[in-house]
């Protein structure tokens, strides 16, 4: 199969997909950090006032390591802000203006994991969909494949289908995912607008949030490629 062109050629096509996307989102992101939104406070007490309005009290805040690993993490009812984000470096006009102030793209980032706190509290639809479906998209990333390519090489067609309908599992996520994530994006624009961010600071959170959305459109077709790559194997080949 590592030789196969077909694979080379999905490999290659996913490869473009997720690095356009994983380029887009760093440069929309380092371009709108160096704006000042215009809110005096840490990314720490936005988030906290953020919440608050949306009589979202019980759910804690954390700090995580990383660049833009922000989420909101449903079980625990835990917003994490990224070590990126809630470092006030980031924003080159600080200490030119004194106190602290949020950039552009940090607010919009941590608007939208309080917008993923807001759709759990009113119990969205489709976040609960994306939630149930997690165990079975961890399997399906990660035992899936194995299975369909020992079913593949050792000619166990119904093995390779069982490997199939798990993988499945993993793409159906990719894309309830995606309204999840648009959902989030329109109640943080809601949020910053509120706030005052107008104008070109709003232009800037909107192409943030747009930037950040596009990764998991990538992901989601990345997924289908790999599913229907995977069902050309064990079908497609049979012929």
């Amino acid at each position: 199969m590592i030789f196969d062109p077909l694979y080379i050629l999905v490999f290659i096509a996913t490869l473009a997909i997720t690095g356009w996307a994983a380029w887009r989102v760093k440069s929309t992101y380092a371009r709108w950090s160096k704006v000042d939104s215009g809110i005096s406070m840490d990314a720490f007490d936005f988030a906290r006032q953020l919440l608050d309005r949306q009589g979202l009290q019980h759910v804690r805040i954390e700090p995580t390591p990383g660049q833009l690993t922000d989420h909101y993490d449903p079980r625990g009812k835990i917003l994490r802000v990224s070590t990126q984000v809630a470092d006030a470096s980031a924003l080159e006009a600080v200490g030119a203006r004194g106190g602290t102030r949020l950039s552009v793209a940090a607010a919009a980032v941590i608007a939208h994991e309080v917008g993923h706190a807001l759709q759990h509290q009113e119990k969205d639809p489709m976040m609960a969909l994306r939630q149930a479906l997690v165990p079975a998209s961890q399997f399906g990333g990660n035992i899936a494949p194995w299975l369909i390519i020992a079913g593949v090489i050792f000619q166990v067609t119904g093995l390779a289908i069982v490997g199939l309908f798990a993988f499945g599992a993993a793409v159906l996520f990719t894309f309830a995912t995606l309204p999840v994530e648009i959902g989030a994006s329109g109640k943080a624009l809601a949020f910053v607008n509120g706030l005052g961010m107008t104008g070109e600071r709003q232009d800037g959170a909107r192409a943030v949030l747009k930037a950040a959305a596009w990764t998991y459109v990538a992901g989601a077709l990345t997924a289908l490629l790999t599913f229907l790559y995977y069902a050309y194997l064990i079908f497609g080949r049979r012929h």
